[in-house]
């Protein structure tokens, strides 16, 4: 393989990268919305790189559940049904709970990751201060985000760590369709706080307790706000 080859290849492996977060951001958005058609030749015009990397992002993006690739059909953005949430959340409440757990147990002796999780704390009680909008939603999210990546960080168990990681952009995608929803910020931020002071308390069966309750509210949720204006592919029923 010639330097030449080799730097083609490099290129193609880094325009691949690039698409595929690009394309990866516009789904947990919303912006792609479910059962959007993703042609290669309109990604190929709408992000500047060639069949090769399109085809590579969309690959990745189907393994991770957010792409379906339909024989004879093309790509297209993965449907959201109520069994697909469903399945989500009863994964989400196996896993994270235990991640807590273990969370909770370094904070115990490490007092710079407790120290994080109490300043983490402090900004998600802030959210109080402001009033109601969508901003302060997106505020509160991005907030919930951090401590939720906090705690994924101080997992210790790498495969417990690795999974509860690549369920975020699902997570984050049904956050984003079923709407920033101001009166669920209320009840939310009370919910993390909760967990947050098991957690800094050194209680480990109080914060999986409390963040088992959050994930069953959150579900809620999402099926209400969901079935006020499901999109073509939002299916409810299935």
């Amino acid at each position: 393989m010639t330097a030449d080859s080799r730097a083609e290849g490099t290129e193609e492996v880094s325009k691949a990268d690039q698409v595929h977060r690009q394309l990866r951001t516009e789904i947990e958005l919303g912006e792609l919305a479910p059962g959007t058609p993703l042609s290669e030749l309109s990604l190929v015009g709408r992000t500047g790189a060639s069949r090769t990397p399109v085809r590579e992002a969309l690959r990745r993006l189907a393994a991770e559940g957010l792409v379906d690739l339909v024989p004879r059909q093309g790509a297209r953005v993965s449907r959201v049904s109520a069994r697909s949430v469903r399945d989500l959340f009863e994964f989400r409440s196996l896993l994270e709970p235990a991640a807590v757990r273990q969370a909770t147990e370094a904070a115990a002796t490490d007092p710079a990751l407790h120290r994080t999780f109490a300043e983490l704390r402090e900004a998600i009680a802030g959210v109080l201060e402001r009033d109601p909008s969508t901003a302060r939603s997106r505020s509160f999210y991005e907030l919930a985000d951090r401590f939720d990546w906090a705690v994924i960080g101080a997992t210790r168990n790498e495969h417990l760590r690795r999974t509860i990681a690549e369920l975020r952009p699902h997570t984050a995608r049904l956050r984003n369709l079923s709407h920033l929803d101001p009166q669920r910020v209320e009840v939310s931020v009370g919910e993390h706080l909760a967990v947050c002071d098991a957690l800094l308390a050194g209680d480990a069966d109080g914060a999986a307790t409390a963040l088992a309750g959050h994930l069953t509210r959150s579900l809620e949720t999402i099926f209400r706000n969901l079935a006020h204006g499901p999109g073509e592919g939002v299916d409810l029923l299935g």
